[in-house]
């Protein structure tokens, strides 16, 4: 093969937008990738600093001025940030390696464009999915606690609230932070979600986890089955639920030791929470977090059920089909 032949064969099979610009600025030469890049046909006899957006179009001539003027190899990705626009007006971000070279005398430049549009893409990609990281941390470790922490605080002085209406609307108040906190961790793990999904079981371990810190003791987790391919309308039902029951035992229990125990038998996910602690009333109200947890049980086609333990606190059972 002649070095024509040859230099014709490299220069059609570059992945990347190839040029020979003479000193005026004309294009002698390009090869087919850069004219799909531009979508254009008639590079070849135009002017190179028509390839560059409008409103930078009269800096460029005094840049390739420049550049003429004390020529250099300059590599991919060294130069300044850099936009071209294609025949339909589309800005896109390019990366330009430009090499001097001498043909017949007179000197011209091979410039070497790449589109970097997917990898700018992927960086403000991730650049949003860290934003969304910050965003859940400081929402689970700032927001929520202090609005648990607001919650408890209502709860130590219910009991003396005078006269009953006042212990009333503090009950209502401690609901409604209850609805806003879990409303939050349905946030948080949506937001997670978007970056690296995590699993049922790893979710459920990190909320028992956090919940200790409230309870003052580690509760037990049993997990027995496979519950990490539930449906996600399901795993966000059962998050939800089990997050409720332990908010229940912090709030309400005085429980020293508790127990989650889920199982994933046939078509059946079974839930039972166990504590220690000083029981329910004999007439539990049916609002609040034990509705919640009763109407996601009934929306799923399942059961909620809350009773005695033995010989002190409570069992909640949450049994649903899978």
């Amino acid at each position: 093969m002649d070095e024509a032949r040859f230099a014709h064969a490299l220069i059609e099979s570059c992945p990347d937008g190839l040029m020979l610009v003479d000193e005026d600025g004309t294009i002698v030469m390009a090869n087919p990738v850069l004219g799909e890049m531009f979508d254009r046909s008639d590079l070849v006899g135009s002017c190179v600093d028509d390839l560059v957006p409008p409103e930078l179009r009269h800096l460029h001539p005094e840049h390739r001025s420049r550049y003429v003027a004390h020529p250099s190899v300059r590599p991919m990705g060294t130069g300044p940030r850099l936009f071209a626009e294609d025949a339909h007006g589309r800005m896109f971000p390019v990366e330009v390696s430009l090499s001097p070279v001498t043909i017949d005398g007179r000197q011209h430049t091979i410039a070497t464009v790449r589109d970097v549009t997917d990898r700018q893409e992927s960086a403000t990609e991730m650049a949003m999915l860290q934003d969304r990281e910050r965003i859940a941390r400081d929402l689970h470790d700032m927001v929520i606690q202090r609005l648990f922490a607001a919650g408890m605080s209502l709860q130590a002085v219910q009991a003396q609230a005078q006269p009953a209406a006042v212990a009333d609307r503090i009950a209502g108040v401690i609901d409604e932070l209850d609805d806003t906190i879990r409303e939050l961790r349905a946030a948080i793990f949506r937001l997670g979600q978007q970056t690296e999904r995590r699993s049922l079981s790893a979710q459920l371990t990190e909320l028992v986890h956090d919940r200790a810190r409230h309870l003052g003791f580690e509760p037990e987790l049993h997990l027995v089955g496979d519950i990490d391919d539930l449906p996600d309308f399901i795993a966000d039902q059962l998050v939800a639920t089990v997050s409720e029951g332990l908010s229940n035992i912090v709030r309400h229990a005085n429980a020293s030791a508790a127990v989650v125990d889920l199982r994933r038998k046939g078509t059946a996910l079974m839930l039972r929470i166990v504590d220690d602690g000083q029981g329910i009333p004999s007439a539990p109200k049916r609002s609040g977090g034990l509705s919640n947890m009763m109407w996601r049980a009934a929306e799923l086609g399942g059961t909620c059920s809350v009773g005695a333990n033995t010989p002190s606190g409570t069992v909640l059972e949450w049994r649903v089909p899978v």
